[in-house]
């Protein structure tokens, strides 16, 4: 039994590849047409889009950009995971996004932000495409239907972001980390053991912060949860075992 429990235990997180090379000219293209601002274009285009990126590696824990730098990138997940944070007034750390391939977050002056308004950290090995000012500015005369594109994907973003302040302020903690984990689980989640594992190393601490809570709260709910089967959890890790429980929570049915 006690062997049994330990491999359980081993929990299979996806580390990602940090081989520079890992971040191959087909990777990129392909990403670059899971990105909104790109997703229209045809593979000339792609190919002129990916020209202008510059492909950077970061390792686990190593910060892309700090909160009130002067914005001077736009960046896409090519490979791992970024999570992007905000200072709160009370002094933590609140925890606004979390990013996989495909995604893209950074300001450039040319969209309204001269400083970045939050912070962005590499919460797995990971490869990103950058796009600098002058590049981005290079794009649009080449291919000016991206301009609309990035309207279009910044007023999404916007309206993600009204929608999460929204839950946090009006949903108890159950209903808002209920559904937190369940955007997780469709964004990150693969199958494992029965379950659907978050395939990415969130600490308690993560999920709290991007819950609105505080950690012992998200602690305390998770034991609760666990016990009555609805999770399993462990460090760094969580998998859902029962999505219908969850969806009632998130749902106030429960």
């Amino acid at each position: 039994m006690k062997q049994a429990i330990n491999k359980r235990r081993q929990i299979p997180l996806s580390m990602p590849d940090p081989d520079p090379a890992a971040c191959s000219l087909d990777m990129r293209m392909a990403v670059c047409r899971k990105v909104p601002l790109f997703a229209d274009l045809d593979d000339g285009q792609l190919a002129q889009v990916n020209r202008h990126c510059q492909a950077q590696n970061f390792a686990a824990g190593e910060p892309v950009y700090l909160e009130g730098d002067a914005a001077t990138h736009i960046y896409v997940v090519a490979i791992g995971a970024v999570k992007t944070t905000r200072l709160a007034a009370d002094g933590r750390q609140s925890l606004i996004d979390l990013l996989t391939p495909g995604d893209f977050f950074g300001a450039l002056p040319a969209l309204g932000q001269q400083f970045y308004a939050d912070s962005a950290t590499a919460l797995t090995p990971a490869c990103l495409l950058g796009l600098d000012a002058p590049e981005y500015d290079a794009i649009l005369q080449e291919i000016p239907q991206v301009a609309v594109a990035t309207l279009k994907g910044v007023a999404h973003r916007l309206t993600q972001s009204q929608h999460a302040i929204h839950m946090l302020a009006g949903a108890p903690l159950e209903q808002r980390l209920a559904a937190l984990l369940l955007v997780l689980a469709d964004k990150v989640g693969k199958p494992w053991n029965e379950a659907m594992l978050l395939d990415v190393p969130l600490a308690r601490e993560d999920l709290a912060a991007m819950a609105g809570a505080a950690t012992e709260s998200v602690s305390r709910l998770f034991s609760q949860w666990q016990r009555e089967g609805w999770i399993d959890a462990g460090r760094r890790w969580v998998a859902i075992v029962d999505a219908a429980r969850l969806e009632q929570v998130r749902d106030g049915m429960v």
